[in-house]
C-alpha cells in the first residue's frame, strides 16, 4: 500500500488516504460520513471534467444508473409535490457517482483496492468490539443494540459496509489452510454472533447467506466447509437456548410477521406501496414523495400502516417512481449484479472477483425487507459495499 500511495501525486495521495478512512468515519455518525462520499463522488466529477476524460460513460450499469435517476427526475416533476421529490431525486446520484469514482479512479489500482478490503475488515472488527462494550455496560434494549449511532442501525453497517470483506473471509476460511483459515473463521464466526446480538433479522439473513454462497464460489473444500457451517449453526442454537428473547424475534415472531395477510405489520407496511402504484401507476407519486402521502393513500384502511418507506426497494420503486421506474431500477440493480458475476466467472483464481458478486445479489435481493431505496444511511452503507464489489470487476485474471 505504501509502494502504492508514493506513486500517486501529492493531492491524489491525500484523496486516497481519506477514501481507505472511509470505514472508520462511517463508524462515527451520518453526517461525516456523507460527506466523505460526497466529497469523494465530487472530486471524481470535477477530475473527469478537467481531464475531459468520460470513458466510463460507455460502461453499461453506469448507463443503466444515469437511466434510472432520469427516470426519477421526470417522476418528482410529474408528481403533486415536485418541490420535495425532485430534491430528493437530485441529490441521490451522489451514492453511485461514488461507487464510479471508487472503480474508475480509487481503486483502480489493485493494491488500494486491497488495502481498501482490509481496512473494510478492520472496520467490521472494530464495530464488533464497539457493539461488545455495548453489550457488556447496557446490554440490549428491547431486544437491539445501536451503538456507536444511537440509532437501531449498526447491523446494517456489518451487513452492508462489512459484507465484500465478510464474503472475501469466508471464502478464504474454507480454502486455505493453517492458522489464517481459523483466524478468519473464528471472526466470521464472532462477527455472526454479533449480528444476531443487534436484533437486525434481514441484515443477519443477507449475511448468513452471503457467506455460505461465497464459500461455495472459490476453491471450496467441501469438509471443511461442511464444518464452519456446522459450528455456525451450533453457535446459533447455543446462543437461542441461553437467550429465549433472542430466539423468539429471529424464529417465533419473524414467522408470525410473514408478509401473508393482514395479520401481518410488514404486510399492512408494504401494501400502501401498491396504493400509491395504483394512483400513479406509469411514474408513481414521486422520488421520496411516499412518507408525506401514504396517510392520505391508506385512509378508511385502519389496518394499513404508514411508515417513511414501504420496507421494499421494488414496491418502493413501483410506488413512488411507477412501472417506468421499476423497470430502470430493475434494469440498473441486475445491471450491477450481471457485472460482477460475470467479471468474477472470468476471474475464478481471484478470490476478490469470484465473490464480489455476493454483495449486490444480497443488497438487492427482491423477496426481503429493506431500508428506504432513497434513503441517506442505507445508501451510505449500501454504495460503499457495492462500490468495492464492482472495482473488483477491474482486476485482471491472473492467467491474462
Amino acid at each position: 500500500m505504501k509502494a502504492a500511495l508514493a506513486e500517486k501525486s501529492g493531492w491524489g495521495r491525500a484523496a486516497h488516504v481519506f477514501w481507505l478512512l472511509g470505514p472508520f468515519i462511517l463508524l462515527i455518525e451520518r453526517s461525516p460520513a456523507d460527506l466523505w462520499l460526497s466529497l469523494l463522488a465530487l472530486v471524481f466529477l470535477g477530475r473527469s471534467v478537467a481531464r475531459k476524460d468520460f470513458s466510463w460513460l460507455k460502461v453499461f450499469w453506469v448507463r443503466a444508473v444515469l437511466v434510472f435517476w432520469a427516470v426519477t427526475l421526470v417522476s418528482a416533476l410529474a408528481s403533486a409535490d415536485p418541490s420535495y421529490a425532485l430534491g430528493e431525486a437530485l441529490i441521490w446520484i451522489r451514492f453511485p457517482l461514488f461507487a464510479m469514482a471508487t472503480v474508475f479512479w480509487l481503486a483502480q489500482d489493485k493494491r488500494l483496492l486491497y488495502a481498501m478490503l482490509i481496512s473494510t475488515g478492520l472496520g467490521m472488527v472494530a464495530m464488533c468490539g464497539i457493539l461488545t462494550a455495548e453489550l457488556i455496560i447496557v446490554g440490549q434494549q428491547h431486544g437491539r443494540l445501536s451503538w456507536p449511532y444511537g440509532d437501531l442501525v449498526p447491523g446494517n453497517y456489518l451487513a452492508k459496509v462489512g459484507l465484500p470483506a465478510f464474503s472475501i473471509m469466508v471464502a478464504l476460511a474454507v480454502s486455505v489452510r493453517g492458522r489464517l483459515a481459523a483466524l478468519l473463521g473464528t471472526v466470521g464466526l464472532a462477527t455472526m454472533v454479533l449480528s444476531i446480538m443487534t436484533g437486525e433479522r434481514v441484515n443477519f439473513i443477507i449475511r448468513a447467506c452471503g457467506g455460505m454462497l461465497a464459500g461455495l464460489v472459490w476453491r471450496p473444500k467441501l469438509g471443511r466447509y461442511i464444518i464452519l457451517v456446522l459450528i455456525e449453526v451450533a453457535a446459533v442454537v447455543l446462543l437461542f437456548k441461553s437467550k429465549p428473547d433472542v430466539a423468539e424475534r429471529f424464529i417465533g415472531t419473524f414467522i408470525e410477521h410473514l408478509p401473508t395477510g393482514s395479520h401481518s405489520p410488514y404486510y399492512n407496511t408494504m401494501k400502501p406501496g401498491f396504493l400509491a402504484f395504483d394512483s400513479a401507476p406509469v411514474l408513481g407519486i414521486g422520488t421520496g414523495n411516499f412518507r408525506n402521502m401514504c396517510a392520505d393513500l391508506v385512509a378508511g384502511q385502519p389496518l394499513l400502516e404508514c411508515h417513511p418507506h414501504p420496507h421494499n426497494f421494488y414496491i418502493q420503486l413501483l410506488g413512488e417512481n411507477g412501472i417506468i421506474g421499476l423497470i430502470a431500477g430493475t434494469v440498473m440493480m441486475w445491471s450491477i449484479i450481471a457485472t460482477c458475476f460475470i467479471a468474477g466467472r472470468r476471474n475464478k483464481a481471484n478470490v476478490v472477483a469470484a465473490t464480489a458478486f455476493v454483495v449486490p445479489l444480497g443488497l438487492f435481493w427482491p423477496i426481503a425487507s429493506t431500508a428506504d431505496f432513497f434513503g441517506q444511511w442505507n445508501n451510505i452503507f449500501m454504495w460503499s459495499a457495492l462500490a468495492l464489489a464492482l472495482a473488483a470487476t477491474t482486476l485482471k485474471s491472473d492467467r491474462n
